[in-house]
């Protein structure tokens, strides 16, 4: 049976790995496809792109990151892990639709948010679920390895739904301001938290 397991794990990481791709580069595609008549236009697509880009390859090493180290194999799982690939997926759509907009106040940029801050509160859940499975089995300084990376999915996901009820000239702004937050949360706030 763990045989069979590790075959539809492995299974499952190729999918993610093809729709992580797909969407990256059906996101650069669309910079293609938005006509831009002056260099603002150019300018705010290829922002757009970059903050779209950060995130989906942020997510795309959260989501490696916890098939390397952390082992769940129910179907539970697998459907959190399907979910989180489908807001991935849609994730360019919703980037294109907003960044075709020359003064960001086009409603898409509320879905992209609520979209992304999905994707890391699914990532949170899949943290917790972990967790609560292995309770008995981790170590001290796994669990609380574990916790830090369940506390910061769920830290970026509020900062994204926070960028919904901000006023739309701000919102972008605020997206890239949380860059820095993951490692600073990781590398100074977080270990001091777990002590």
């Amino acid at each position: 049976m763990p045989n069979q397991n590790v075959g539809r794990l492995e299974k499952f990481k190729s999918i993610t790995t093809e729709v992580f791709a797909l969407t990256l580069g059906l996101g650069a595609f669309s910079l293609v496809i938005v006509p831009k008549n002056s260099f603002m236009e150019v300018a705010q697509a290829v922002g757009v792109f970059a903050i779209a880009f950060f995130y989906i390859v942020a997510i795309w090493i959260i989501n490696s990151r916890f098939f390397e180290n952390y082992r769940l194999y129910d179907n539970v799982f697998l459907a959190l892990n399907f979910l989180i690939l489908f807001l991935v997926a849609i994730s360019p759509f919703l980037m294109q639709a907003f960044s075709v907009s020359s003064d960001f106040t086009d409603p898409m940029s509320i879905l992209y948010a609520l979209d992304i801050m999905g994707i890391f509160a699914l990532l949170g859940v899949l943290h917790q679920r972990y967790l609560q499975q292995n309770r008995n089995h981790l170590k001290e300084e796994e669990t609380s390895e574990v916790k830090m990376d369940r506390n910061m999915q769920f830290i970026i996901s509020a900062w994204f739904l926070v960028s919904v009820l901000m006023p739309v000239q701000y919102r972008f702004v605020f997206w890239i301001l949380l860059a820095p937050i993951p490692p600073i949360y990781r590398h100074r706030i977080g270990p001091l938290h777990m002590k």
